[in-house]
């Protein structure tokens, strides 16, 4: 909740400052007064080319936002170190999306998951997050999949044990 608070003084702040450089047009320019001794030196009217937008929308970043980025990028290490510092920040909230995101870099770094035509294709963070959501999907599918096989050869393994002891067993008591 506190970032999205503060996310949105940002982008309020942001709209003010961005209704200032846009300034209404006026209907037609009044000639200026002849000054007499001294020339004025004041800056003219501001038009929307003359503002930095990209500076005003800089959004404070975290260290959970650098993570992602990181783990966008597949740089796991990184990622670890980002989730770790946001989880020193002391908050319940950032300590819960802090083990979220280790437990995610974790599941990435064991898979070695190699999907690299994304990454080289230049697509959006958040797309390439998702792309290793489902990569870690199909990868928990398949060590399902592999348990299910283990637990069907272990049960015929059990099964045929039974067999065995029962045969014995009949042996022994029927001498």
């Amino acid at each position: 909740m506190p970032h999205t608070c503060s996310r949105f003084v940002i982008v309020a702040l942001t709209v003010l400052v961005a209704s200032g450089c846009a300034t209404p047009e006026s209907e037609a320019p009044k000639p200026e007064p002849a000054v007499s001794a001294a020339a004025l030196n004041l800056p003219g009217p501001l038009t929307a080319d003359d503002c930095d937008w990209e500076e005003l929308a800089v959004v404070e970043e975290n260290y959970f936002d650098r993570g992602v980025r990181a783990l966008a990028a597949r740089d796991y290490d990184q990622a670890a170190t980002y989730f770790e510092r946001h989880r020193d920040s002391g908050n319940t909230e950032a300590q819960r999306e802090a083990d979220v995101g280790i437990a995610f870099v974790t599941l990435m770094s064991e898979a070695s998951i190699v999907t690299e035509e994304s990454a080289a294709s230049g697509i959006d963070e958040r797309a390439e997050v998702m792309i290793l959501a489902l990569a870690a999907v199909q990868t928990l599918e398949g060590r399902l999949e592999a348990l299910d096989a283990l637990n069907q050869a272990i049960s015929q393994d059990l099964e045929k044990r039974e067999e065995a002891l029962k045969r014995l067993r009949d042996l022994t008591l029927g001498q």
